[in-house]
Parts: structure tokens; sequence; C-alpha cells
């Protein structure tokens, strides 16, 4: 008999403890609600009434399931509103942060940039990730749509000047880098909005004021009255020398503000003449308000102000942002010191607390204990004692039974009568045996891993048609769970 005719028999489709890692587990999203940690209630929060959390775990604990789940449970409330919904963005992908920022300082390795990351980066690149889909989505570049909003150009547009404006200068600071100033003028025009910097025409007004001089002076030298004439070539040179001036002016400002943008914005592979050509297509009183010129946070809350803004006009109320993996960037590697450089910015509890934001932190537990041994001004800046924080992710064993029998039923051809965990052991066994067993593994990943163990060891040893796992395997295999929890 082999493994699957094992399963076949207990009415199984597939080993419900062959994955490790949540991202690649078909099981975990088949379950549903089952898997969840009882915190995940108080981790998750109301959506209508957004809230932070601040989770800590263990590896193999359960963040990522976490994230994947609450993915799941805005999917779900988003599909059953019609307003009030929130945008989801997943803050994981720390390793082209961090290499951004190694590019853009010249950084000689990515610890020096590590080192160096700012509230400023982190918003940043979570704005990147969404303001070019919502520029595509505007544009009707492609399928991907960020937002179910319904034709949300039409709903844009109709919304008023001020929030147009608003979505236009999310693009100018945070949009694609090669096509980026090109869309500025596509999105302008999507938009309905007027308006530029006044160079190009204060240069036009110069030449074609220019010209008229010109002309005026020659033909001074051949008709009377020359004086007149001399006088009106006067006129236009002066008018033409006075709109090269506000030309001039003009390129400076717009120079200064892009320059300003390009050392601000480090997460954004854009040139300053890239930024300088999208901001000569508003007017320069605009594009200095507010805008990413320093890595402040004031400018970057104003940005998050302007997304919440366009959101709300496609009836979306809020932004969920989960967190996760923060120990597993390259240059990170698990190092303590290098995940509290990266997570410790995202700490402020301006961040955590701002009108319209869920922030969702899943953190490894070495951070939470180092946390623990830091000075009050740290705890004034981060106030974890207001953002839900859950200090350990903590499993029993009666939780990790109810959890696999979850993952059972998700495995079954029939979830109805689907069998408990221990029924796939023998009847002295028993569910109290099963779940001490469970309780000394701690984390579903070291829960899935003895399970698994527990039919190799049966398929390597049971007679055929043995219909469940001995007693004898059933200790064996934790005894070794055990030893090597000891060893960790």
């Amino acid at each position: 008999m082999n493994l699957s005719q094992f399963l076949g028999r207990h009415g199984l489709e597939s080993n419900p403890f062959s994955a490790e890692e949540a991202a690649q587990d078909p099981v975990l999203t088949q379950s549903g609600d089952s898997c969840r940690h009882p915190d995940f209630a108080k981790i998750f929060g109301e959506p209508t009434h957004p809230s932070p959390a601040v989770v800590f775990g263990e590896r193999g604990a359960g963040k990522t399931a976490l994230r994947l789940q609450m993915e799941s449970a805005y999917r779900a409330y988003n599909k059953a509103q019609s307003d009030n919904r929130v945008l989801v963005l997943d803050h994981d992908n720390f390793d082209n942060m961090i290499g951004r920022i190694a590019r853009h300082e010249r950084f000689k390795n990515q610890s020096a940039a590590l080192e160096s990351i700012t509230l400023s980066d982190h918003v940043d690149i979570l704005l990147h990730s969404i303001v070019p889909q919502l520029v595509d989505q505007l544009l009707g570049v492609n399928d991907r749509a960020p937002l179910t909003a319904v034709n949300f150009r039409k709903v844009l547009r109709k919304s008023s000047a001020l929030v147009r404006r608003e979505m236009l200068l999310l693009q100018i600071a945070y949009d694609h880098t090669a096509i980026a100033a090109k869309r500025t003028r596509q999105l302008k025009s999507a938009l309905g909005l007027g308006g530029s910097s006044g160079s190009q025409t204060a240069a036009n007004w110069a030449i074609v004021l220019g010209l008229f001089a010109l002309v005026m002076a020659v033909m001074s030298l051949v008709q009377e009255p020359r004086r007149a004439l001399l006088a009106v070539a006067g006129l236009l040179a002066a008018g033409s020398f006075a709109m090269g001036w506000s030309w001039l002016r003009c390129q400076a400002h717009v120079g200064v503000l892009a320059r300003a943008m390009h050392r601000g914005i480090r997460c954004v592979s854009r040139t300053a003449a890239s930024f300088r050509e999208s901001l000569h297509h508003i007017e320069i009183n605009i594009g200095s308000a507010s805008m990413p010129t320093d890595r402040g946070d004031d400018s970057r809350f104003a940005m998050l102000d302007r997304l919440l803004a366009v959101l709300r006009a496609a009836n979306y109320s809020s932004v969920a942002i989960l967190v996760d993996r923060v120990d597993e960037p390259t240059t990170v590697a698990g190092d303590l010191e290098h995940m509290r450089s990266l997570v410790v910015p995202l700490l402020s509890s301006r961040f955590l607390q701002h009108r319209g934001l869920a922030v969702k932190l899943l953190l490894p537990a070495e951070l939470g204990e180092l946390f623990q041994r830091q000075d009050a001004a740290f705890f004034k800046a981060a106030r974890l004692d207001k953002q839900n924080a859950i200090e350990r992710l903590q499993w029993t064993g009666s939780m990790l039974a109810k959890m696999c029998d979850a993952r059972i039923r998700a495995s079954s051809s029939r979830p109805s009568s689907a069998v408990p965990i221990e029924a796939l052991f023998d009847t002295n066994v028993g569910r109290p045996k099963v779940e001490e067993a469970l309780a000394s593994c701690a984390n579903p990943r070291q829960a899935c891993r003895m399970m698994y163990a527990m039919l190799q060891e049966h398929m390597a040893h049971a007679e055929s048609g043995v219909k469940t796992i001995s007693s004898a395997t059933f200790d064996l295999v934790r005894q070794r769970n055990q030893v090597r929890g000891i060893r960790l």
C-alpha cells in the first residue's frame, strides 16, 4: 500500500500535511476560515474602522498564512460592498526597495542602504506599487484593474478638479520610469485638466515678440516714421525679453523642484529630467505644494492623503497595508539588527494610526524580544500599547488539532464527512494524545512536519492493508520530534 492508497482509505484526495510554506499551500486556500488563528478577528479588525495590528510570531507560526487569510477576507468584504471598500497593498518585496536605494545613493553594499531606510522610503515604494496600476486603469493600458469601480476613468473625471489634480500629482511622483512624462500628458488629457508650468507659453511669446521686434527694426531702416517704428520695435523687444526672463525663471523653478524630487524619492528609478518633463504639465504653485522633495514624513503623509482622496472617489474608504517576510530579504537574511533597521521606521504611531490606513505588521518573534529592551523614547514613538499588539502568536495542542482537522476536510473528497485527525491513528492513541503531541510542536509548520513524518514512517514499516498509524509509530515520531526540538 502506498501513501495515496492510505489517504484514499480515509477519504483524502491529497496529503493535507505536505506543504510547509503558506504561499505555496493549496490546502490553506481550500480550508478557508477554519484554519484561522483565534486572534484573527483582533488582528483583522473591522474594515469599516481601519485599525493597525502588530503581530510577533516565530518562524512557522502562521504569519504568512495570516496575511493570505486577511487578503481573502478583504476580497470577500469588497465583493459584498458597493462602497467603503478596502484597497489591499502587500509590503513584502524588500529586496526591490533596498536595491533601488543602494543604486540611487551609489552605496557599495546593500547593508548601507538597509541602515539608511526611513519611513519615507517605505511609503514611496508602497505608492510606487499602486499608482502605476491606477494610471494603467485610467488610460486603459491593460486589463489589470486594482480597483473594482465600474469605469474608474469616468468616475474620476466626474469628481472635483481637486481630486483629479491629486491623481495627476501622484502620477508625476510615482509612475513608471521610461514613459512617465508621456503618461503625465495622457493622464492630464484623460482627466480633463488644463494648465501648465507656463514655460512653453513664455518661450513662444518670447520668440513671436522677438521676431516682430526684428521686423519693426528692419522696417524703420526703409520706411517712415522711423522713430515710431523704432519705438514699437523697442517695446516688442522689451516684451520678448520679459517673456524670455519668465521662461528662464520657470525653467529654473521646475529644475530645482525636479532635482529635489529625484533626491527625495529614492525608490523610484527616475531621472531629474523625467521629473522635470512631467512637472511642466502642471502649474508651478501646485507642483510645489507638499511634493516629496526631501526624505521627511510630512510630504509622504500628504501623498498618502492624496491617494485616499482618489480612492474615495471610487468608493474605497481605506487602504490595508500588509507587512510580511521582513526576515527574508537577501541583505537581511534573518539578522536581528538588519531586521530592526528595516522595521523600526514603520513603528511610527503617526503612521500606524493615520486615518484611512490599516497597517498590519507581521513580525518575527525575535524583534518583539528586542523591542522589549528598548528605551522609553522608542515606546513613546511606537506606542505599541495602542496598536493591537500580539506579543506572541501562540498555538495550543487543541488549536493545532483543529487546524489539522480543517486541513483534512480541505483535502477530503467529502468534506462534510471528513474524519478527525485522531482517526488516522489506532484507537489507543486518541485525541488527547494527539493534542499533547501537537502541543510540543508549538506552531503549524512543525505540526505539519510531524504529521507528514508519521505518514512516511507508517508507509515505510506498516504492512499492506493497515488502515491506521500504530501507537508505536506515533510514539517513535513524537520522540524524534521532541529531540529535534531540543536541538533547535
